[in-house]
């Protein structure tokens, strides 16, 4: 069930402020919801648990222990049932295939002294609980009570919510403890943001928390990358990963100012564009020995990596902008320098990768494994996009676009046999792990309508797949990429499937106007996966052609959503029109879902 909600934060609970207060909260990132709001999807259930010690691999990833308080919280019994819900389902959830201290330990432990924090705590407990009674009707039962329910823990959270708003702003001091309290409360504040679907609120959050870590890191280093570097604080990471998050929306859809993350220089780098030295530099790196001990080792050289890289990508469309810009050859070496350490991390984490196929490592890992080398795959076509000027260019992705549909087969797959032991159903024709395409479509069985709506606070498959969905011109992969963007609702910080999978179905649509054996048709169920050349286009001989023309080929330009009111304002034309020329190919679009 869906409900659709025009949430009033204050209104309804309590005389609304002065003009004036709201005005000086909204530049801080913390400002109150306003816009009518769809219900987001939440995770199916709380993660199982595994007992199974397995290897000193899995033991460093090990789900950590539920934090349980020593002492009583300030809270009344109603706000302590959400506090609990958060505790014990949110927590975990959050944390996405990756296990972190954060949500299970240090946001709990907060709680008992900060008020700001624990407000967004109940908050997020009880959009929780919103969401679960959305998803779970039960039968036999009275709608109106139903909805009823629904509203009062709604109004909770949105209650809540404003509360910790009001809390964050109230934060006095200019120490390190203030400035901690404030990052937290943001970045659950941002959760909730995104959560519901308002993704320009949780962008203006980001960037609050990156200008209060910047002042508090202003005397250690000047940017992210600089910090990761020198002090991966767990907050410092975890900004770091939600700028990525940020920069990654922006590079996809092309957002306006206000709604636009700057990383900042690489500058003072030695391998810099903007240094005398052009050695490869550290950051991002494989250790010495070669290879990844750990997947939280390899996550954390991924981080600083991609840093490095969206950083470069940033400067680099700055440049751009320059009638009379020239790449300087130090930033081709750069760039160069870039590459060598995407491949060499990908050496380095080869071991970690095929422990993936070990039948004793927990379901969590083995997602967590494989969405991580999903996201280096990406990383890796998003650098090499840079030199692309036409689609066509494209075309030579493609073993790297067979990678991201294979494990993300594999990750579904996993989700899927989660839920059928969940449900207790007995299903004798189990996804396959293996790394291929064979029994892919035996995943996929049980749909969107099956799967449990999902939310988490990290990156997972949907980016790599909305890549692949809209790049990747072969009709079989293509159609596999949409279909697992459309096999659960999942939101992974701001990414949201549903609204990834229309905008790769209507580019596709687009695209295969006019092509034969085209028109942007789904992938049909009784598809052989051991008979891919099937799913090609034909001609009017009926030979096989399996690309688009590079006249039919668009990129996306801009796109506008609101993911609670359902519709994009999209924007598609000629990947390289240089300032004044017409593109023939410019369109402009609405879809709604």
């Amino acid at each position: 069930m869906e409900i659709r909600i025009a949430p009033k934060p204050l209104a309804a609970m309590q005389p609304a402020p002065a003009p004036s207060v709201l005005a000086a909260a909204r530049p801080t990132g913390i400002s109150m919801l306003q816009k009518p709001t769809v219900l987001p999807p939440r995770r199916a259930g709380r993660r199982r648990k595994t007992a199974e010690h397995y290897t000193a691999l899995s033991a460093a990833a090990a789900p950590s222990v539920l934090y349980r308080p020593s002492m009583a919280l300030p809270l009344q019994p109603i706000e302590n049932m959400y506090f609990e819900l958060f505790r014990l389902h949110t927590a975990s959830q959050l944390s996405g295939y990756f296990n972190s201290n954060f949500w299970t330990q240090r946001v709990l432990q907060e709680c008992h002294s900060e008020t700001a924090i624990r407000h967004s705590v109940v908050a997020l407990g009880a959009l929780y609980k919103t969401l679960e009674l959305s998803f779970e009707t039960p039968y036999d039962v009275d709608m109106q009570r139903h909805t009823d329910s629904i509203m009062s823990h709604w109004q909770v959270a949105i209650k809540q919510y404003s509360e910790a708003c009001n809390a964050v702003l109230s934060v006095k001091g200019d120490t390190m403890n203030s400035h901690n309290t404030r990052l937290v409360a943001i970045v659950l504040l941002a959760c909730f943001d995104s959560f519901i679907g308002d993704h320009k609120q949780a962008i203006i959050q980001i960037q609050t928390g990156l200008s209060i870590l910047g002042q508090s890191q202003r005397r250690h280093s000047s940017n992210l990358l600089t910090a990761l570097g020198t002090n991966p604080d767990e907050l410092v990471t975890l900004f770091s990963r939600l700028a990525i998050q940020a920069k990654s929306y922006d590079l996809a859809f092309h957002f306006p100012q206000p709604y636009v993350v700057k990383l900042g220089s690489t500058a003072e780098y030695p391998d810099s564009p903007g240094s005398d030295r052009s050695s490869p530099s550290v950051i991002g790196s494989p250790p010495r020995e070669g290879v990844f001990e750990t997947l939280a080792e390899a996550r954390l050289a991924s981080d600083k990596l991609c840093m490095a890289l969206l950083m470069f990508v940033e400067q680099l469309h700055a440049a751009k902008t320059d009638p009379s810009y020239v790449l300087p050859a130090a930033w081709k070496v750069y760039g160069m320098g870039l590459k060598d350490r995407l491949t060499a991390w990908s050496d380095a984490f080869e071991p970690i990768l095929m422990s993936r196929h070990d039948p004793g490592m927990p379901y969590i890992e083995r997602a967590g494994i494989a969405a991580l080398k999903m996201f280096q795959v990406n990383s890796n076509i998003i650098f090499l996009m840079l030199f692309c000027d036409n689609e066509l260019q494209f075309d030579s992705f493609m073993p790297n676009f067979k990678m991201i549909v294979d494990l993300g087969w594999e990750v579904v797959g996993a989700d899927e046999s989660r839920f059928a032991a969940e449900q207790h159903v007995q299903t004798p024709d189990q996804p396959q792990y293996s790394h291929g395409t064979k029994g892919a479509f035996k995943a996929g069985k049980y749909g969107a309508g099956r799967l449990k709506p999902s939310f988490s606070a990290d990156l997972g498959i949907v980016p790599p797949l909305f890549v692949v969905a809209t790049k990747c011109r072969d009709p079989w992969l293509r159609r596999q990429a949409i279909q697992l963007l459309k096999s659960s609702a999942r939101r992974e910080g701001m990414w949201d499937s549903e609204l990834t999978s229309n905008i790769a179905t209507w580019v596709m649509q687009l695209e295969e106007q006019g092509v034969p054996g085209g028109g942007g048709a789904a992938v049909p169920s009784a598809f052989d996966p051991r008979n891919p050349a099937a799913a090609g286009y034909t001609d009017a001989a009926g030979v096989v052609q399996r690309t688009i023309p590079d006249d039919r080929r668009i990129m996306l330009k801009a796109a506008d959503f609101d993911l609670r009111a359902r519709y994009a304002d999209i924007i598609v034309g000629t990947r390289a029109v240089y300032n004044g020329n017409l593109d023939v190919r410019l369109k402009k679009t609405r879809i709604t879902w």
